[in-house]
């Protein structure tokens, strides 16, 4: 894939915004509800391993920091709660049941970042760094999914497959470092023809996981 072949285009699903950080590469996200736009995600759309990816223009210049869900938690607030309750605090009139305020929250470790150019139907990947982004995304930014385009050409930022941020994901993603490592090599087995090296990859990832437990296999 060259930098000019479009990666990200403008109906790209957005699957998510960004409600909070856990650190500069450990994102939070609330997933879209029917009431938030017209089209809203499916469970597939956010599922573990999934690559996405937040636009942000820094000194003018536009780019893309690619990232991956690790994690999900369902979060309703009222559980336990029993009778009535006011729906708004300002409002007097008790209402039935519940307000609905259940979110689904997902854990999105930040892997790398591109500059963003023009392409024929949206936009390349003029150039790609898997260091860590230097800067933060914002309240309420779109999380949007990856297309197997961007996928490839951010883990071959120069011709051959990487997975620089291989270290950082471990940390990040804490007791799921490991397993969703070993799901992007998997999605990379699909898009790319790196088996071998793959393999390998893969096999450093399960020596290590085991280790880490106390058992070597």
């Amino acid at each position: 894939m060259t930098a000019n072949e479009s990666v990200i285009g403008d109906d790209d699903l957005t699957i998510a915004s960004i409600v909070e950080s856990n650190g500069q590469m450990d994102y939070v996200a609330e997933v879209y509800r029917d009431h938030d736009k017209a089209s809203v995600p499916e469970k597939q759309d956010y599922e573990f391993g999934q690559p996405v990816y937040v636009t942000t223009t820094v000194r003018g210049e536009e780019r893309a920091l690619v990232g991956v869900v690790y994690e999900s938690r369902l979060v309703n607030p009222d559980q336990g709660r029993d009778g009535p309750r006011l729906s708004t605090p300002d409002q007097e009139l008790f209402v039935p049941g519940y307000v609905d305020e259940k979110q689904t929250l997902l854990g999105i470790a930040l892997l790398g970042f591109a500059e963003l150019a023009p392409a024929d139907g949206g936009q390349g990947f003029a150039s790609v760094s898997q260091e860590l982004p230097r800067w933060t995304l914002d309240i309420d930014d779109p999380v949007s999914k990856l297309s197997g385009a961007g996928f490839r050409r951010f883990h071959q930022p120069d011709g051959q497959l990487a997975l620089r941020y291989y270290d950082r994901l471990i940390t990040a993603a804490e007791r799921f470092g490991a397993e969703v490592t070993l799901a992007l090599i998997e999605r990379l087995r699909v898009e790319t023809d790196r088996e071998a090296m793959l393999d390998v990859i893969e096999r450093k990832v399960r020596w290590e996981a085991s280790t880490d437990r106390g058992v070597v296999r």
